[in-house]
């Protein structure tokens, strides 16, 4: 019986845009839109900046620009940090039960091979949907929280989505795509520890997959082999990886594949967050509109979250009240809440320096406790809910089912549109924009991407 790669290789070679279903075609040009402007938002961050520092000195030279950028670099250095700027704001998109973020890893890929040959926006939809697909049902394979091993699910099956992506892109034959698969099994699986600390490296994740993916595919080209059987089996991805006796469902990976397609459970995020704490900042701006709290006002603040997030987005306590770094504010529920009630929003300005050292946004983070939620048992959903205590008695509280983004409480084009718009207008001028919004609306239509991509270098 062929063994899963060789299934997947089937699948990347033969899926056609005009056979796919019309939904999951404009989800996805919604999604490529939306995170081309995240990474152009993030672009100018120190991580971003001190990343690109690092890789002149070991790969200096190259005619490959990252997103939004005029620099050349090489083609591993633009995949690396298009993949930091795609997930170090924590504004990509989520598939909420394995929290994997998808087409960011997807983009990292496809935008610098656009560079290398001409890729039409069919190809790019193919590709950008199948990176996604793969590495959301990679990640379902087994029934329990990849935070709960300690391992990034985006990080760890991204490179695998990568060399899904570009053996599309590229035409690679079946062998090849097996091969290449067998090679990212070995360039995979990211630590979560930085969420522990509030350390940098996780930003790193996202870019480290996409530039592996690069790798693992090359090496394939040249004939270079690779374990065959590299997820299932004796001494493959997952048994390795998580060393215990959970159950395996395969048939996951490759049952009614091309035919159901998960990335339509894909949650746009409309907050730079981590995805579980956006039901929390839409209650607390609620609240704060409809009371005029004001911060002075507040007596306490109860945050009721999903238990498996406490690892992650509440402890340890000490450390999360006080974020190390902005993006360690962007996993603590305690600053969250703190700078939504001050500010009443969250775009890609928040969790500056400046706000994660506010000693008003300090002070209301040691109001804040997090309790878990009896309630909100559906991975399929975001649920959240925040009651703020004043000091004049009252309790007003305010429960959120499914955020904005989610399937069951989807985005209207009007938001994405408001959303890159956010991300973009104070980098590019206002023509510009709409031509490239344009573009990412009638995707199918272009013969060549690249255009669309050096009119947002700036």
């Amino acid at each position: 019986m062929e063994t899963i790669s060789y299934q997947i290789a089937d699948w990347v070679r033969g899926i056609k845009l005009s056979e796919l279903p019309p939904s999951v075609v404009a989800g996805a040009k919604y999604r490529i839109m939306d995170l081309t402007g995240v990474m152009l938002a993030a672009k100018d961050l120190k991580v971003v900046k001190s990343a690109r520092a690092a890789c002149t000195e070991t790969e200096a030279g190259g005619a490959i620009a990252p997103a939004g950028s005029k620099e050349k670099t090489s083609l591993t250095t633009a995949a690396f940090l298009n993949g930091i700027q795609a997930s170090a704001m924590e504004f990509d998109d989520t598939y909420l039960p394995t929290t994997m973020h998808a087409t960011g890893l997807a983009l990292s890929v496809c935008f610098p091979e656009s560079q290398r040959q001409p890729v039409s926006g069919q190809k790019l939809l193919e590709s950008v949907l199948i990176a996604s697909e793969m590495m959301i049902r990679l990640s379902i394979v087994t029934n329990r929280h990849w935070f709960d091993y300690g391992i990034h699910p985006t990080g760890s099956f991204g490179v695998f989505g990568g060399v899904c992506a570009l053996g599309k892109m590229r035409n690679l034959d079946q062998m090849q795509i097996v091969h290449a698969l067998g090679h990212a099994g070995s360039m995979s699986t990211a630590l979560t520890a930085a969420f522990e600390d509030g350390t940098s490296t996780k930003n790193l994740h996202v870019g480290l997959a996409a530039a592996n993916a690069f790798r693992a595919v090359a090496l394939a080209q040249q004939g270079i082999t690779g374990p065959t059987a590299v997820f299932e089996g004796k001494f493959g991805w997952f048994r390795s990886s998580v060393q215990t006796e959970d159950e395996r469902h395969w048939e996951r990976v490759t049952t009614e594949l091309g035919k159901e397609w998960l990335t339509e459970h894909i949650a746009t995020k409309l907050y730079p967050v981590a995805n579980p704490l956006m039901p929390h900042i839409e209650a607390t701006i609620t609240l704060r509109d409809k009371y005029n709290i004001k911060p002075e006002q507040v007596a306490g603040i109860d945050a009721y979250i999903k238990e498996r997030s406490f690892l992650t987005l509440c402890n340890p306590p000490e450390k999360k009240r006080r974020p190390l770094t902005t993006w360690h504010g962007r996993i603590s529920i305690y600053h969250t809440i703190a700078e939504a009630l001050v500010n009443g929003k969250m775009d890609k300005y928040a969790y500056s320096e400046e706000a994660i050292r506010d000693p008003i946004i300090n002070g209301l983070a040691d109001l804040v406790q997090p309790y878990p939620d009896p309630e909100a048992t559906d991975y399929l959903r975001s649920q959240g809910r925040v009651v703020i205590r004043l000091k004049d008695g009252r309790s007003v509280e305010h429960k959120i089912d499914d955020f904005r983004g989610t399937r069951r409480n989807p985005l209207t084009e009007e938001d994405y549109l408001q959303k890159f718009r956010a991300n973009v207008g104070d980098l590019l001028p206002a023509d510009i924009v709409d031509r490239a919004i344009d573009g990412f609306l009638h995707l199918e239509k272009q013969d060549d991407i690249a255009p669309i991509l050096r009119s947002l270098e700036s």
